[in-house]
C-alpha cells in the first residue's frame, strides 16, 4: 500500500490543507500540538472509518461538516475514497449520502460499513468489517501510535492479547474463554437438571399409596351402590301409591273447582236478574223524559226562508266585507281631504294650475337653457381663440418694433449682414417693417373689438340663464305639489263613487243592518234543524229501549231455566265430594314415608360420589406422578449428556486448546525474538546491555548479566524498548499480510526521549527498514539530515498548516 494524497476538510485544528506524499522517507515535524497526529488519525479515519474515535473528536467545532479524500494506491493500482461527517441536532455522525469509493475511475456512493468492507478487500485484510472496531492488521503492520505500543509493555495481559491478534491467533484464547463459560452455563444446568429428578423415589412411593387407597375405596363404593338400589326400590313402590292418591285427590279438586264454578254461576245468574228488573226500571224512566221533550220540540217553527245555514254565513262574510270596506274607504276619504287641505294652504291660487301645461312649460325652459349653455361655451371657446391670436400678434408687432429700433442703431448697416447699405435701402426696409406694424395695430383693433362683443354677449347669455334657472326652480317646486294634488283629488272622486256604490247595493231586502237580520235567521234556523235532529234521536232512542226491554224479557226466561239447573248440578257434585273426605291425610303420610327413603338415597349417593372422587383424584394423582417420573427420568437423561459434555471440555478440549496456543506462541516466540534482538541492537549500543523475548512476550532487559525492570529504565531506552518491540510487530505481519509485504510504514514520536547519540541510529534504522514509503512525525529537528522529505506543521490563531520545505 502507497500513499498518494490527502485533502483535509475541517478536520479538528484544519481548515483546509491538501498533502501530496512523496516516495522515500517523508518527515512531518512540528511543535507539540501543532496538529501533526491529526494527519495520521485522517488517513486512519478515511480508511477505516470511525473505529472507536468519537465523531464529535474528529470534526471541527466550529464547522457543520469536514472530509477526508484520500488517494492511494495498492499492487499498482489506483484509488480515492472520501468519508463526510455532519453535525445535526442529534450529534456529530459519517455522512452515507457523501461518502465514496473511486475504483478504475468509476465513483461508488457507499455507506460508511461498505467502504470499510471495500478497502479490506482491496487490502486483502482477513479480518471482520465491524465498523465500531479498528484494523488490527494496520494498527500492527502499517501504524500504531507510540503511547499505544508503551502501553502494551506494561500490561502483560494487554500484550499477550495484542500479539494474539497481530499473529490471528486469538481464535485459541477465545476458543479457551468461551469454553469456560460453557462450563460454567453447563456446571449451573447440571445442577438444576439433578434438582428436577431428584424427586423420582418420592413419587414412586406416592404411586403405591393411591393404588392401596382405590383397593378401599372399590369396596366402600359397591357396599354404598347396594343400599342406595335398595332405598330407590323401596321409594319407587311409594311413589306408585302416591300416584294413585293424587289421581283421586285430582277428581276431587275438580269436583272442588265445578262446585266453585255453579256457585259463582248461580250467584252471577241472579245478580244478572236483579240488573235486568233494574233496567226496566231505568227504561221507564228515559221515555217519560223522551215524551216531555218531544212535546217542547214540536212548539220550535222553522223560519221561512229558502236560505241554508251555509248561505246565510256566506251573506254574512259578504256583508261584514263590505262594512269593513266602508270603513276603509271612510279612513282612506279622511287622509285624502286632509293632504287636499294642506296642499291648498301650500300652493293658494296656483293649485288650479294646468299640471301638463307646467311640465310643457319646464321642458321649453329646459330645451332653452341647454341651447344657451352650448351657444355659452361656443363664445368661450372663440374668447380663447381671440386670446390666443391676440398674443401671437402682440409678439410679432414686438419683434418687429425691435428690428425698426435695431435698424436706427445701425444706421446705415445691414442688420442681417453688417455691411454698409444705402440710405434709400435702408429706409425701403425701415417703412416696410413699420407698414407690418400698423397692419398689426389695426388687427389686434379689430380682435379687441371681437372680444368686447363677445363678452357682452357672454353676459347677456348668463344673465338669461340666471333667469331660466329661477323659472325652472320655481316650476320644479310647485310641479309636484299640483301632481300630488291632481292625484289625491282624483283617488278622492273614485272613493266617494265607492262609498256611494257600496251604500246603494245595501238598501235591500235584508233592511239597514243586513249583518243582524242574518243573523238573527241564521240561529232560528239553526234551532229549527236542532229540534228536528232531537226529535229524531229521541225517536230512535224510543226504538231502541223497546229492543232491549224485549231482548231482556227473553233473557230473563233463559236466566230463571239456567239457575234451576245449575242448583241441581251443584247438589249432585256436594255428594260425590263425600266420599274423598280423608284423601290429604292419606297421601301426606305417604310423602313422609317417601322422604325418608329419599334423604338415605341422597346420603348413600353423596358417600358414594365423594368416595368415586377421592379415586378419581388418585388414579389422576397416580398418573400426574408417572408423568412427572417420565419428566424426571428425561432430565436425568439430559443431565448425563451435560455431565458428559462438561466432562470433556474440562478434560480434554481446554487443555488441547491451551496446549495447541502455547505451541503456536512458540512457534513464533523464536522469530519474534530474532527479529527484536536485531533491532534493539541497532537502536542500543551498549556492549553491558542485552534484550530478549521471554515465553510470555515481555521484553526482558539484562546489564552485565542482571535482570532489569522495564519501569526503571530511561526515557529514552524505554522508548529503544517499545521501538524495537514496535518494529518487530512490523515486520513480521507485513510477511503475514500479503498487501503489506513491501511498502508503507508510518512511525508516531518514534524517538521520543532518545539522545543525540540515540537519534543517530535512526539513519540506520530507516536503512534496514527497506519500505517503499515511511511516513515519520516527529518534533525533533536532527531527524530532518536522515529523511528524504520534510513537511513542516504549524498552529496560528487555532489553525494548522502544512507546508513542503523540500
Amino acid at each position: 500500500m502507497i500513499l498518494n494524497s490527502v485533502v483535509i476538510e475541517n478536520i479538528r485544528s484544519y481548515s483546509h490543507e491538501e498533502v501530496v506524499f512523496p516516495r522515500g522517507i517523508s518527515l512531518f515535524e512540528g511543535d507539540i500540538g501543532s496538529g501533526k497526529s491529526t494527519v495520521l488519525m485522517a488517513i486512519e479515519f478515511a480508511l477505516f472509518g470511525l473505529g472507536s474515535q468519537k465523531a464529535e473528536s474528529l470534526l471541527s467545532k466550529k464547522s457543520e461538516s469536514g472530509y477526508v479524500i484520500l488517494d492511494f494506491s495498492v499492487d499498482g493500482e489506483k484509488y480515492e475514497i472520501k468519508r463526510t461527517l455532519k453535525r445535526k441536532n442529534s450529534g456529530v455522525n459519517q455522512d452515507p449520502k457523501n461518502s465514496w469509493i473511486k475504483i478504475e475511475g468509476e465513483t461508488l456512493p457507499l455507506s460508511p460499513s461498505e467502504l470499510k468492507q471495500q478497502v479490506l478487500k482491496i487490502l486483502k485484510f482477513n479480518e471482520p468489517a465491524d465498523p465500531k472496531a479498528e484494523s488490527k492488521i494496520f494498527r500492527y503492520a502499517i501504524f500504531t501510535p507510540q503511547e499505544a505500543m508503551k502501553e502494551v509493555l506494561s500490561d502483560s495481559g494487554k500484550r499477550l492479547e495484542t500479539i494474539r491478534k497481530a499473529f490471528g491467533i486469538e481464535d485459541y484464547s477465545i476458543a479457551k474463554s468461551n469454553s469456560l463459560e460453557v462450563v460454567s452455563e453447563l456446571r449451573s444446568k447440571s445442577a438444576v437438571f439433578q434438582e428436577r429428578f431428584s424427586n423420582i423415589s418420592e413419587l414412586e412411593s406416592e404411586i403405591a399409596e393411591s393404588k392401596e387407597s382405590i383397593i378401599k375405596l372399590d369396596g366402600v363404593i359397591a357396599s354404598v351402590s347396594k343400599d342406595i338400589e335398595s332405598e330407590k326400590s323401596q321409594e319407587s313402590e311409594i311413589t306408585s301409591q302416591i300416584k294413585e292418591m293424587q289421581e283421586k285427590n285430582s277428581e276431587r279438586i275438580k269436583l272442588e273447582a265445578k262446585k266453585e264454578s255453579l256457585e259463582e254461576k248461580i250467584e252471577s245468574s241472579k245478580k244478572h236478574f236483579e240488573q235486568i228488573e233494574a233496567e226496566f226500571a231505568d227504561f221507564e224512566t228515559e221515555l217519560k223524559q223522551n215524551n216531555e221533550r218531544m212535546e217542547k220540540l214540536v212548539d220550535v217553527k222553522k223560519p221561512e226562508t229558502k236560505l241554508t245555514v251555509t248561505n246565510i254565513i256566506e251573506k254574512i262574510k259578504e256583508f261584514q266585507k263590505i262594512n269593513d270596506d266602508l270603513i276603509r274607504y271612510d279612513s282612506e276619504k279622511n287622509s285624502i281631504s286632509q293632504d287636499i287641505s294642506k296642499l291648498k294652504e301650500s300652493l293658494g291660487e296656483k293649485i288650479n294650475s294646468d299640471v301638463k301645461s307646467l311640465e310643457s312649460a319646464l321642458e321649453d325652459l329646459e330645451k332653452e337653457k341647454e341651447s344657451l349653455e352650448k351657444f355659452s361655451e361656443e363664445i368661450t371657446e372663440n374668447n380663447d381663440k381671440i386670446k390666443s391670436q391676440q398674443v401671437e400678434k402682440n409678439t410679432i408687432k414686438s419683434r418687429l418694433e425691435s428690428e425698426i429700433a435695431e435698424f436706427t442703431e445701425l444706421g446705415s448697416n445691414c442688420p442681417t449682414c453688417k455691411q454698409e447699405i444705402t440710405l434709400d435701402h435702408h429706409h425701403s426696409l425701415v417703412d416696410e417693417k413699420q407698414n407690418q406694424v400698423e397692419k398689426l395695430n389695426k388687427e389686434l383693433e379689430e380682435i379687441t373689438n371681437s372680444f368686447f362683443d363677445s363678452n357682452a354677449k357672454s353676459k347677456e347669455i348668463k344673465e338669461k340663464l340666471e333667469s331660466y334657472n329661477q323659472e325652472i326652480s320655481q316650476i320644479q317646486k310647485i310641479l309636484p305639489g299640483i301632481q300630488d294634488y291632481a292625484s289625491k283629488s282624483s283617488k278622492l272622486s273614485q272613493i266617494e263613487a265607492e262609498i256611494a256604490k257600496i251604500n246603494s247595493n245595501q238598501n235591500g231586502e235584508y233592511g239597514e243592518n243586513p249583518v243582524e237580520f242574518l243573523n238573527n235567521l241564521k240561529d232560528g234556523l239553526i234551532e229549527f234543524e236542532n229540534a228536528t235532529e232531537q226529535m229524531k234521536q229521541i225517536l230512535e232512542s224510543r226504538k231502541k229501549i223497546e229492543e232491549k226491554a224485549a231482548q231482556r224479557h227473553t233473557e230473563l226466561a233463559d236466566l230463571e231455566e239456567k239457575i234451576s239447573q245449575n242448583e241441581s248440578d251443584l247438589s249432585k257434585t256436594e255428594s260425590m265430594l263425600e266420599s274423598f273426605e280423608d284423601i290429604g291425610n292419606k297421601i301426606a303420610e305417604l310423602e313422609t314415608k317417601q322422604n325418608v327413603h329419599r334423604d338415605k338415597i341422597n346420603e348413600f349417593s353423596g358417600t358414594l360420589a365423594s368416595s368415586t372422587e377421592k379415586k378419581n383424584n388418585e388414579q389422576e394423582k397416580i398418573q400426574s406422578n408417572e408423568k412427572k417420573i417420565t419428566e424426571s427420568k428425561k432430565w436425568q437423561e439430559r443431565f448425563k449428556v451435560i455431565s458428559e459434555l462438561k466432562e470433556w471440555f474440562e478434560e480434554f478440549f481446554i487443555p488441547t486448546i491451551s496446549q495447541i496456543e502455547k505451541q503456536v506462541l512458540l512457534s513464533i516466540l523464536q522469530n519474534f525474538n530474532e527479529t527484536y534482538t536485531r533491532w534493539y541492537s541497532i537502536l542500543v549500543e551498549d556492549p553491558t546491555k542485552e534484550s530478549r523475548i521471554d515465553e510470555n512476550f515481555t521484553p526482558i532487559v539484562n546489564q552485565d548479566g542482571y535482570e532489569q525492570e522495564i519501569g526503571f529504565l530511561s526515557g529514552g531506552e524505554k522508548t529503544s524498548v517499545a521501538l524495537a518491540y514496535r518494529l518487530t510487530l512490523n515486520s513480521l505481519m507485513r510477511k503475514e499480510t500479503e498487501s503489506m509485504k513491501s511498502n508503507l510504514l508510518i512511525l508516531d514520536e518514534p524517538t521520543d526521549g532518545f539522545s543525540k547519540n540515540q537519534l543517530g541510529k535512526i539513519r540506520d534504522l530507516l536503512d534496514e527498514l527497506k519500505s517503499e514509503q515511511i511516513v515519520l512525525v516527529s518534533h525533533e529537528k536532527e531527524l530532518e539530515t536522515y529523511v528524504d522529505n520534510i513537511f513542516q506543521i504549524s498552529k496560528n490563531n487555532g489553525i494548522s498548516k502544512i507546508l513542503r520545505l523540500n
